[in-house]
């Protein structure tokens, strides 16, 4: 928006004396950076570290941004990442409800730089929104070796979508549903050896579910019955646990062009009210990067699978299920497209450099979803192939535009986040 011109006798109007004072600012910031000690440059960049460690990444634009609105102001322009204060957001949210803006509060040097603290709220222009905290005890456990932190959300989407149990699902039964949910975990994992981590984590996780919210397509429960929608007519609140086993040496895990990633992570829930959605879930993948003319180009490959197991008399609610479809995982499909007990994605990427903050790639993918793990194989799979251009600050991928196809279109996809 732009502001009227101030007369020129005017010497002093308001827009002159805030260049003034940022001069100023600048110049005392100049000087405090010369008087700096060695041992204070050490723990400024150990903070600025932490000041990064975050879920979803920013955009460039964000990022220049917040040079300027955070309330450590002196030192986030010092060091050109910010760091207490006020932060602006992209991303974060569940896929499918729009693009999510919001703003958020931070802390990574309280208790003697021992626990960091991020508030924020999100939302977008489809109705969604969340809120959610974060605190993060790493340097209490020694950060080298151990993470230590307890996240707490609430996020209400009133534009989930659903199409119906198992791999032969079709688009015209495509239904939409609310799903809203409040979650706490403590989480941690240390590092045994190099680069084999153990993890657990613990926590309580109620959902919800009510009418979709999505123009021009009925609601859920419309369409599906409780059988095959287990957990649409009532909702449980459930107790979690689980652990992880994670052997991670990628060059950059933000961005990896070397090394590997393979993890399991188990996950147990417990139905603390209705006695009828106990169940075990299993998420497990292998990722290896091979890097060729001077880690220039890249070809990584993913083998995942997600599989739930319940006792008998209990089932797994739909919401909870493992999906296929949308800007991660088979990404020729929209998003949520296949839902079912079990699921297997296979990813092949060869990415390129194109100059220094951006790269290509070209990917295939093929994908299956099955009541049982033991069903799972690449009969009767889904395909989908196409090219993406990733951008990238700070040597950390934060935006992706991704143009796939399959036997059911063109998708076209612009995300604020890394692929795996």
């Amino acid at each position: 928006m732009q502001q009227d011109r101030p007369e020129a006798r005017m010497l002093f109007s308001p827009q002159r004396l805030l260049v003034i004072a940022a001069c100023l600012l600048s110049l005392v910031t100049q000087l405090h950076a010369q008087a700096t000690s060695r041992e204070e440059e050490i723990r400024q960049q150990r903070t600025d570290k932490r000041a990064r460690l975050w879920p979803e990444r920013t955009s460039g634009l964000i990022n220049k941004f917040d040079n300027f609105t955070d309330t450590g102001f002196l030192d986030g322009a010092r060091s050109k990442k910010g760091k207490n204060g006020i932060q602006f957001v992209l991303g974060g949210m569940r896929s499918g409800n729009g693009t999510t803006f919001g703003v958020g509060y931070r802390r990574v040097d309280l208790w003697d730089e021992k626990v960091a603290f991020r508030a924020t709220a999100r939302a977008t222009p489809r109705g969604a929104y969340m809120f959610d905290l974060d605190l993060d005890f790493s340097r209490l456990a020694n950060q080298r070796r151990g993470e230590l932190r307890v996240y707490a959300r609430y996020e209400n989407s009133p534009q989930m979508d659903y199409y119906g149990p198992g791999q032969d699902s079709r688009q015209e039964d495509r239904t939409s549903y609310r799903l809203e949910d409040a979650s706490i975990d403590l989480q941690g994992r240390y590092r045994v050896w190099k680069a084999l981590w153990l993890g657990f984590t613990g926590g309580f996780y109620l959902p919800n579910t009510g009418p979709g919210k999505r123009e021009g397509f009925p609601s859920t429960e419309e369409k599906f019955t409780p059988d095959q929608t287990p957990g649409i007519d009532q909702q449980p609140n459930f107790l979690r646990t689980g652990f992880t086993v994670q052997y991670d040496y990628r060059d950059l895990p933000t961005g990896p062009r070397a090394g590997g990633n393979y993890y399991l992570h188990f996950r147990r829930y417990w139905d603390q009210g209705l006695g009828r959605h106990t169940f075990n879930s299993w998420d497990t993948a292998v990722e290896q990067y091979f890097p060729y003319w001077n880690k220039t180009r890249v070809v990584a490959l993913r083998l995942a699978m997600v599989a739930t197991q319940a006792g008998e008399g209990q089932t797994v609610p739909f919401y909870l299920e493992p999906t296929l479809g949308g800007n991660d995982f088979l990404r020729g499909f929209e998003r949520y497209r296949f839902y079912d007990q079990s699921s297997l994605l296979l990813t092949a990427e060869h990415r390129w450099h194109l100059f220094s903050a951006g790269h290509a790639a070209i990917f295939a993918e093929a994908g299956k979803v099955a009541p049982k793990a033991t069903q799972l194989n690449l009969a009767k799979a889904k395909y989908s192939a196409g090219i993406g251009f990733r951008f990238t600050l700070r040597d950390a991928v934060v935006m992706r535009l991704d143009n796939a196809i399959s036997n059911e279109g063109y998708r076209f996809m612009w995300t604020f986040s890394n692929m795996w």
